[in-house]
């Protein structure tokens, strides 16, 4: 469904699950070559920036022959049912006139810049300025500003583990750090080809962004870039620490159930010998097995025993 905001003659045209007739606006009003059409719908696709020449066939005065950009890029994502950061799509085209954006799912980043646009007009106002390239970066630092509302979810995520990794809650302990190792994972694989796009963008001649004041914002927003990126290495330290934290007292408490067990173990083993020496059949053969009192001895040498025990593995700190 296509969307679009017009503000300072720059056009902003947003489509999410593309119908028929947004494919026909993406082919003949933007000219999007067929090649790249292609491979937008395909499964696995390489983030990369790409320019085409448009040509002009109505050959009029104001619509020349202009170099246009393709950009695909991904942005994370939060599955709600899954619970865990994922790669969206998204696609860019930037034309001399505006840039429009294509989502084939919902993608809350990009819906909530747009949404922003369209009920403040003072935002519209600064993030549509004067020309396509300040609208391309103005929506790429909209874009990666967001990250940090993820990172923060994550961090978020990292106290509650360094709050509660003492209470000896291992298995949800476990599951929680593996969550967010791989919500950390998924920003690191989504970041490090939004660092490629940027340095394309600032080192190839573009013209819709060939301009000292663009190429500056171009740098910053690189910069941003960088912030996040050692943001989320900065949370990657903190959980890989608290897993190795989380491990010792996993095997810690492993140790000491397995010290316990071997206590019992050896106690019951040792009243087993006992009950065992007065149940064999030549000890039947004794005047003494059938005297009442025989029941008595061996349950008071089993309670010394179990006192034997106790002591000698309470002097070793087994208990």
């Amino acid at each position: 469904m296509l969307k679009t905001i017009v503000n300072n003659k720059l056009t902003w045209n947003y489509i999410q699950k593309p119908n028929r007739k947004d494919w026909k606006f993406i082919e003949e009003t933007l000219g999007l070559p067929s090649n790249i059409m292609m491979e937008m719908t395909e499964a696995i696709q390489q983030p990369r920036v790409e320019k085409w020449h448009k040509v002009n066939t109505k050959r009029k005065k104001d619509s020349p022959d202009c170099d246009n950009l393709y950009i695909n890029i991904n942005v994370p994502l939060f599955n709600r049912t899954k619970q865990s950061t994922e790669a969206g799509d998204l696609h860019i085209i930037i034309t001399p006139i505006g840039i429009t954006t294509v989502t084939f799912k919902s993608n809350m980043p990009v819906k909530s810049i747009f949404h922003h646009a369209t009920k403040s007009e003072r935002f519209k106002n600064e993030f549509m300025q004067d020309s396509t390239g300040s609208l391309l970066v103005a929506f790429l630092t909209e874009l990666i500003a967001l990250s940090f509302d993820k990172i923060k979810h994550i961090n978020e995520n990292i106290d509650w583990v360094k709050e509660t990794i003492f209470e000896g809650d291992d298995y949800n302990q476990v599951q929680e750090i593996s969550k967010i190792k791989l919500d950390i994972l998924m920003f690191q694989r989504i970041l490090k080809p939004q660092k490629n796009i940027l340095n394309s963008l600032l080192h190839k001649e573009f013209n819709q962004i060939n301009t000292p004041a663009i190429k500056t914002s171009i740098r910053q927003l690189a910069g941003t870039n960088v912030k996040v990126w050692n943001s989320i290495e900065s949370a990657q330290e903190i959980i890989e620490s608290l897993e190795t934290t989380n491990n010792s007292m996993v095997s810690f408490n492993l140790s000491n159930t397995m010290r316990f067990l071997a206590a019992v173990s050896l106690i019951t083993f040792a009243m087993s010998v006992v009950l065992g020496i007065f149940s064999i059949i030549p000890f039947n053969s004794f005047a003494m097995a059938h005297n009442p009192i025989t029941f008595w001895v061996a349950m008071f040498m089993l309670f010394i025993i179990i006192i034997i025990s106790f002591w000698f593995f309470r002097k070793k700190k087994w208990f």
